[in-house]
């Protein structure tokens, strides 16, 4: 008798299954984002709870590991280069748009590193979503490349209402995102990009058009400022 081990084979998902498992992640988000984000002690846990779970739950019932969903370090210093080259000019775009307004308001190095630092895994957290959630599950739902990746950028994109710049702008970043990571599936380094251009952008970028990167009710105090 041999000694190989074994491996667990499971049924395939069904495009209705994976539907509903977007379904049910944009139903938690949307409606945390609006109705329930801060109505009650331990709010964010259990969004944690369900946020993850939703995700975890498809990766077990795939058999998905996590280098597989692009959990991994093998290939960190390739997928950082390429997500680097694609994002890294836009934040040089953001930076120099901020200088002319006269708009940068940076913190000192020590909040500046806090800041990025929290952003990078506060940006990871979002990019599991996009791209190992919502990209992942539109894949097995629509066929071919691009309608899975603008899929998912829409509703990356949906999130970030009524903010107008962040809509449009989470909406295009978005679906590189999922571009990029078909390319070479990092989460990490997309992850710490996260992070670096929400630094860049509530730091140079002036707060009417901004409006700190706020969305949901949080901007809806904004609309009676005198542009």
């Amino acid at each position: 008798m041999s000694g190989a081990s074994t491996t667990t084979v499971r049924a395939p998902v069904s495009r209705l299954s994976a539907l509903i498992e977007v379904a049910a992640l944009a139903l938690v988000l949307l409606s945390y984002i609006w109705l329930w984000n801060g109505a009650f002690q331990g709010h964010s846990v259990v969004l944690l709870a369900l946020y993850f779970g939703i995700g975890f739950e498809a990766h077990w019932r795939r058999g998905e590991t996590p280098r597989q969903i692009g959990i991994r370090l093998d290939n960190f210093g390739k997928a950082l280069r390429l997500v680097s080259l694609w994002i890294g000019p836009i934040a040089v775009i953001a930076l120099a748009a901020g200088c002319l307004l006269h708009s940068w308001r940076f913190p000192n190095l020590t909040e500046a590193v806090g800041s990025v630092a929290f952003g990078a895994a506060y940006g990871t957290a979002q990019q599991y979503g996009l791209v190992c959630i919502f990209y992942r599950r539109l894949r097995e739902v629509f066929h071919g490349d691009r309608v899975p990746i603008v899929a998912a950028g829409l509703l990356f994109g949906l999130f970030h209402l009524p903010n107008p710049f962040l809509t449009a702008l989470t909406l295009t970043l978005g679906m590189l995102a999922c571009w990029l990571y078909r390319r070479e599936p990092n989460l990490l380094a997309l992850g710490i990009w996260h992070g670096v251009m929400s630094f860049v952008l509530f730091y140079s970028l002036p707060v009417w058009l901004t409006i700190e990167l706020r969305v949901g009710p949080q901007i809806l105090s904004y609309l009676a400022w005198p542009f």
